[in-house]
């Protein structure tokens, strides 16, 4: 959800790409000043407010505040986003600067285009760190994307090709837009007239509808979040339902069957639809595919990774997991004392782990830098601090994202993963366990910004329990 609101809406092409200035043409845009209610359902969870003002070169300054309510496990969260984003004439970026609050923790971020540079810094955890990123083309941030539309005229099947940038995974994204003519669609249960502009970007897909005088009436996103067109009063009015809306709850998979005893068990059997089998197998070396829409999980990792299944970066650095921090380097040390080889090394992590962070839900982007100064959070903070602790000490290390069977149902959770003699190895440090079960079933892989590849399976997978051992 933090992803959509980010970012806007897979890669995928339309025909009869066009230039951003193509599009522009000589329109100019007036000063403007919008709000939208943001809603889960009939329940509204938050709002955006966007203006949009020209400056004295021809370009435009465009900020755009978020609020979002709600709750995990009971317990209630609050995010507030905020992007103040400079253009040239044409909406390409030249700079923006953001931050991301949903306590214990708030992110900073910022960026500069400069000489076809694009260089960024991160603020998490109090400490800032640099990247720097080539620009041969313009580059679009999703702020700027809704006014480049509301001034074009995408026909039916045109498609505007851009490179975009999210600044959650600090890192490059197509952005696809396509075109459609005026037409007559059923909003919010009105017919209304309007063009429908479908926007790709990160693995989030959106369908945004736009008046005759270019104004955004509604934007469809992903995970059932519906963007609406409000008067200010309308969008503040955000508190009623909004932090009752419990976002692991809603989004929990009701499986076919049932799991006794889940923590224990060895092997499942599960028949899976609404995704890609291949898209689990090559998403954990545990799980494999014994029918069109059938797979069996084994936990005691039995098959060897091959090549194409280690990635350099399991090792490095990266946003969020900051290996290389002397705070994270001595708290590696200090865990993992004493162990006699890899694996026992790895076990005294995961106790070390579960011991030490406190058990609490977080909505905010977990950052290893952070994390082991608050020790506080649930299984994202858990598996980012364990990866990051991990690859300190030269350990390929990734997070595996996908659902873990509980209390009757399958919730979106995260547990990471470890190279040990060429076989990828599931920890558990959230609930305390050396090993991974088979309770679990993985859809993605790599690092947090990953979980855009979550997206595709929300509201669509579907779980059958056939038979388990333990």
């Amino acid at each position: 959800m933090i992803g959509f609101l980010f970012c806007g809406g897979s890669n995928r092409n339309g025909g009869g790409l066009r230039g951003a200035e193509e599009i522009l043409g000589a329109v100019k845009l007036n000063a403007e000043s919008s709000w939208m209610g943001v809603y889960l359902g009939r329940n509204k969870v938050g709002y955006i407010h966007s203006e949009i003002a020209l400056r004295p070169d021809g370009g435009y300054d465009i900020t755009e505040i978020s609020r979002m309510n709600g709750a995990m496990m009971g317990s209630e969260q609050q995010m507030r986003l905020k992007m103040a984003v400079v253009t040239d004439s044409t909406l390409a970026l030249a700079s923006f600067e953001g931050s991301l609050d949903a306590a214990p923790c708030t992110t900073f971020f910022k960026g500069n285009l400069q000489d076809r540079v694009l260089r960024l810094e991160l603020t998490a955890g109090g400490k800032a760190t640099s990247r720097v990123l080539p620009a041969p083309e313009p580059i679009y941030l999703s702020q700027a994307i809704k006014p480049l539309l509301e001034a074009g005229r995408l026909g039916a099947n045109d498609s505007l090709k851009l490179s975009g940038f999210d600044p959650l995974a600090m890192e490059m994204q197509d952005l696809v837009v396509i075109g459609a003519e005026p037409a007559i669609h059923m909003l919010f249960g009105e017919q209304v007239q309007a063009r429908k502009l479908t926007t790709r970007m990160g693995g989030f897909e959106s369908s945004l509808f736009i008046d005759s005088e270019g104004n955004s009436l509604a934007e469809y996103g992903p995970l059932g979040i519906v963007l609406k067109r409000e008067t200010m009063e309308s969008a503040l009015a955000v508190d009623d339902g909004g932090g009752h809306v419990d976002f692991l709850e809603l989004f929990a998979i009701k499986p076919t069957g049932r799991i006794d005893d889940s923590r224990h068990i060895r092997t499942a059997k599960y028949r899976v639809t609404g995704v890609p089998i291949d898209q689990l197998v090559a998403a954990s070396s545990r799980q494999t595919k014994v029918g069109a829409d059938l797979i069996v999980v084994d936990a005691t990792n039995i098959r060897k990774a091959s090549e194409a299944e280690f990635d350099p970066s399991t090792l490095k650095d990266a946003p969020y997991i900051e290996s290389r921090e002397p705070a994270i380097r001595n708290a590696a040390a200090l865990a993992m004392k004493r162990g006699i080889s890899r694996a026992d090394s790895l076990d005294k992590l995961s106790d070390w782990v579960f011991r030490s962070v406190a058990k609490k839900p977080s909505a905010g982007i977990p950052s290893a830098l952070a994390i082991i100064h608050t020790l506080s959070g649930d299984c994202n903070e858990h598996s980012v601090l364990f990866t990051a602790m991990a690859r300190s000490v030269g350990i390929p290390t990734r997070i595996q994202l996908g659902a873990v069977y509980q209390s009757g149902r399958f919730f979106y959770h995260a547990w990471p993963a470890c190279l040990i003699d060429g076989v990828w190895e599931e920890f558990e440090p959230t609930f305390g366990d050396h090993r991974a079960d088979a309770s679990r079933l993985a859809l993605a892989n790599g690092d947090l910004s990953a979980a855009g590849e979550l997206a595709g399976a929300i509201g669509n997978i579907q779980i059958e329990i056939l038979e388990t051992t333990r």
